[in-house]
This record gives structure tokens, C-alpha cells and sequence, in this order.
């Protein structure tokens, strides 16, 4: 599903949930005053498939225990690397890609509310 978005291998399911995770996610955060939880987000490995985005569900949880960081775009970021775990799944891919884009689309807006332009945005998912 997520393949007539982008003909370019930049934008493959995995780099997307990683840049939700790894870059929208922490300018969301320091939008939201959890520059901790940002920084320790940006030391997260890239989530080059399932089994890191695997591995990324439980780091996030335990940043989020251990700061301040706002439990709304914690959840969006795990539901990002979900969808990349449901997208590998059989008969996973319009439940992952759905579960990915909602999941982009809700920490894009929540890094825009923070202040990075929308340019930057753009330039940011197509990466």
C-alpha cells in the first residue's frame, strides 16, 4: 500500500517509521518541553526493519518512564513502528501501512504545532 507513495527507495516503510520515530518524534518533544526524552529518542538505532522497530517499543516506554516526555506522542511513535512490524506480517499491509501513515500524520502534526516549518516538514519525510 505504501509503495504507489513513492517510487523512491528513500521512502520505504522503514525509513519512514524512523523518521517519525527518530526525527518527528523529538521535535515534537521539544516543542512540548521534553528535550530529555528528545535526546535520548535521537540516540535510538534506526529502525531499519521489524525487528528494531521491535526493539524501539520497549526504549520508548522507558524514556517515557523515565522523563517527561508526553504520553500522547509516545503512543504515536510506537504505533509507527507497529505499523512496520504489522506490514510484515501476512495480510498486514493495509492494517501496517493505515497504522503508519495515521501514526506519521499525528507526530508531522504535533512537530508543525511545535514550530518546524512545513518546508522543513516536507523536506524532512522525503528525506
Amino acid at each position: 500500500m505504501l509503495e504507489p507513495l513513492s517510487r523512491s527507495t528513500s521512502l520505504s516503510a522503514a525509513s519512514l517509521a524512523d523518521r517519525a520515530v527518530r526525527v518527528l518524534l523529538p521535535r515534537a518533544l521539544e516543542g512540548r518541553g521534553a528535550a530529555q526524552a528528545a535526546s535520548r529518542i535521537r540516540a535510538l538505532p534506526e529502525v531499519t526493519g521489524a525487528e528494531v522497530a521491535r526493539n524501539v517499543q520497549p526504549a520508548l516506554e522507558r524514556i517515557a518512564r523515565g522523563t517527561d516526555a508526553p504520553p500522547d506522542l509516545i503512543r504515536a511513535a510506537a504505533q509507527a513502528s507497529g505499523g512496520l512490524l504489522s506490514l510484515g506480517m501476512p495480510g498486514g499491509e493495509e492494517v501496517g501501512s493505515a497504522q503508519l501513515l495515521s501514526a506519521v500524520t499525528r507526530l508531522a502534526l504535533a512537530a508543525s504545532r511545535s514550530g518546524l516549518a512545513a518546508s522543513e516538514l516536507v523536506a524532512l519525510l522525503a528525506g
